[in-house]
């Protein structure tokens, strides 16, 4: 138990010092701040298109909106790496709001299979850059 004490405060303190030596290291250039706040162009609600078509016509539904998941596909299987058992990266990628709930309830999508397929199906996608096929996908087995 002394071990792990002595260890826990050996990082601990090795972790303050390293913080107290990089303060010093970070100024902040308030007069470079100031002339990117100058430059910057103001934007109106108006100026975005969808809004402004929404606003033009109030009794649009929203469902008829299509919606594009511009979910990364990387970001996507980190999601699925780390929290895979409870659906977020489904989620992520655009799914309707109770699949966290079937994921959760199934012990992490069928005591962990779904997920273990998922986190295959989207590395196979990181790696060719194309998740496509599976955003936007309502069905509790997104590869099927």
């Amino acid at each position: 138990m002394k071990k792990v004490i002595f260890s826990l405060f050996a990082v601990l303190a090795l972790s303050f010092s390293a913080m107290a030596e990089g303060v010093d290291a970070y100024t902040i250039d308030d007069n470079a701040i100031e002339q990117v706040f100058a430059e910057a162009a103001d934007v109106n609600a108006g100026d975005v298109e969808l809004f402004g078509s929404m606003m033009m016509n109030p009794e649009m539904p929203v469902a008829s909106m299509q919606t594009v998941s511009s979910a990364n596909p990387w970001g996507a299987w980190a999601i699925c790496w780390f929290l895979g058992e409870f659906g977020i990266h489904r989620h992520y990628m655009g799914t309707s709001k109770p699949m966290w709930l079937y994921y959760t309830l199934t012990c992490g999508g069928i005591f962990g299979v779904v997920v273990l397929v998922d986190w295959v199906v989207l590395l196979i996608g990181a790696i060719q850059n194309d998740i496509s096929a599976y955003c936007n996908n309502d069905s509790f087995f997104m590869w099927l």
